[in-house]
């Protein structure tokens, strides 16, 4: 197989441009080996979109907008959706809605031909789910030629910022007060992947911009001291996960805006979830991109390579 440049693919157009940081953790962590130039006479390529689910509908439209722009973006290439969370399989196919789980999916794959699969998640951090889906695969991975895992929607640096840019970005910019972005959080140590971006929104020139979540670091009780230090009397919730559920099902927001009325402030809420944004959705689609042109080593063929220098 011959190896292709960075910038080409194997179905003859260029990659979209990426930052040279993506570009040299790519070259740090990964090779060039492209998907489809391993692929033979009769071997069928699919897109698996794995998303954690959810049994709202208004949830599942962006979920499915999202499905939508990768099967645009990949033409010629089947793009199936799977849900990690069996709870919510469960309860969708209560409703009437066939939907599949990452596990049923995969096998579906393999009993219609497909030899070689991306698996693309709409996780937002590095953590648990991460953990349990790259597990998954891995030990499924026997039923196809070769299966990869896309990354998360925070891996690298250039990652952040482009959520970053997306964010503030946006019209809740405008709005005045202190904005908050709000996220589930974990007791996992992938947490830090939070304030990362919190502190890397400070250091892009946005001092209003904070971020807090539900598990782990940093708390409502540190953002609230956050927000009287800085002399703040108004914030916008700003959710920070992939859909957005708008009723009081949103537990996440709703005991965020309990706390911090409680403590005395005025509060909004920025009705929009990452899946919103086109920008984010963008950078979700060179995730995809990224997993057919590139092949992750493992940590052995990492020393190999590094020996012969």
């Amino acid at each position: 197989m011959a190896a292709l440049g960075l910038g080409t693919t194997a179905w003859g157009g260029r990659r979209p441009s990426v930052s040279t940081e993506r570009e040299s953790k790519l070259r740090r962590d990964q090779i060039v080996a492209d998907l489809r130039e391993e692929m033979g006479k009769g071997d069928k390529m699919a897109i698996l979109m794995v998303h954690f689910g959810s049994a709202y509908a208004e949830a599942r439209e962006a979920l499915g907008r999202m499905n939508r722009e990768v099967s645009e973006a990949f033409p010629g290439v089947e793009t199936r959706e799977a849900y990690s969370a069996r709870s919510v399989v469960n309860r969708v196919r209560r409703q009437g809605i066939w939907i599949e789980h990452t596990t049923d999916a995969l096998i579906t794959l393999k009993k219609e031909g497909f030899t070689h699969v991306v698996v693309q998640p709409t996780i937002v951090i590095e953590g648990l789910e991460m953990e349990a889906l790259r597990r998954e695969v891995e030990q499924r991975k026997g039923l196809f030629k070769e299966i990869r895992v896309g990354d998360p929607l925070l891996y690298s640096d250039a990652d952040y910022e482009t959520v970053i840019r997306a964010i503030t970005g946006s019209d809740v910019n405008a709005w005045q007060g202190a904005k908050l972005l709000v996220a589930n959080g974990t007791y996992h140590a992938s947490n830090a992947a939070y304030a990362k971006l919190g502190y890397m929104c400070q250091l892009s020139g946005h001092p209003d911009y904070m971020i807090g979540t539900r598990e782990g670091f940093p708390t409502l009780e540190t953002v609230i001291g956050q927000l009287r230090q800085g002399g703040y009397r108004q914030v916008t919730l700003i959710p920070f996960m992939f859909v957005l559920i708008k009723s009081k099902e949103n537990r996440v927001a709703t005991a965020w805006r309990e706390g911090l009325e409680k403590a005395g402030l005025k509060v909004d809420l920025y009705a929009k979830g990452l899946g919103d944004y086109p920008a984010i959705r963008r950078l979700i689609i060179d995730h995809v991109r990224a997993a057919i042109a590139y092949r992750r080593v493992s940590v052995s063929e990492r020393k190999e390579m590094f020996s012969r220098f």
